[in-house]
């Protein structure tokens, strides 16, 4: 019982920047293929972001990704998040698009109890209106932990001798839903979302229950 408690405590932290990357699909200008931007905002707390993108023009666009993110603290690099994925723009009816996203996000997280690394999966659909100066959507999405490693310090273990370490699988996922917009001008995009967050039965919120996160894109 010990156990379970200090993981879901830190599980709590260990969701570093549920949002990935916000994007205007008609912004693209011919021949730009490659995408870098940055984001900060209030997100399980206050995390900073970077990544870099590139478009593949197939019979739906396409974008894969490669993403780090990372909250405010003392230690810049003992936690983080890197997310490998993608999205695809599934649908487009004049200025109505829809976007399927996908990824495998990597964690890392540490408190004075425990130090967690987990790998999961992260998918999330995208539905509204765009323009080339600008947009406006809501999203839906569902990112999970499939699977976390536990490795509590010596003093943890003196205290709770029932403490285990090792694989734990699934641990647990939460629900993202919101609304987003942008602004684009020449080769640059600013964006802005925010929405809520739900455990995975739709039953409790984390400790901080919402997010807003700021982004700048940059295509080349």
């Amino acid at each position: 019982m010990k156990n379970t408690i200090i993981i879901a405590i830190a599980l709590s932290g260990i969701a570093i920047s549920a949002c990935a990357q916000t994007l205007n699909w008609q912004a693209f200008q011919p021949g730009q293929k490659h995408l870098v931007h940055l984001q900060t905002g209030w997100d399980y707390g206050l995390n900073f972001g970077l990544g870099y993108a590139r478009k593949s023009n197939t019979r739906w666009p396409v974008l894969t990704s490669i993403e780090y993110s990372f909250p405010a603290g003392e230690r810049v690099f003992d936690d983080f998040k890197v997310r490998i994925g993608g999205q695809v723009e599934v649908i487009r009816a004049g200025g109505f698009s829809f976007t399927a996203k996908l990824y495998s996000p990597i964690r890392r997280y540490e408190n004075n109890l425990v130090r967690l690394f987990s790998f999961g999966s992260e998918f999330s659909g995208v539905a509204g209106f765009y323009r080339k100066k600008w947009f406006v959507a809501g999203e839906l999405g569902f990112d999970k932990a499939v699977a976390t490693h536990v490795k509590h310090p010596k003093r943890a273990l003196d205290n709770y001798p029932g403490l285990q370490n090792g694989w734990y699988v699934p641990t647990g996922g939460n629900w993202f839903y919101g609304l987003q917009a942008g602004f684009s001008f020449g080769s640059n995009d600013l964006t802005l979302k925010a929405g809520n967050l739900a455990s995975q039965g739709w039953e409790t919120a984390p400790f901080i229950p919402k997010y807003v996160v700021l982004g700048y894109n940059r295509r080349f």
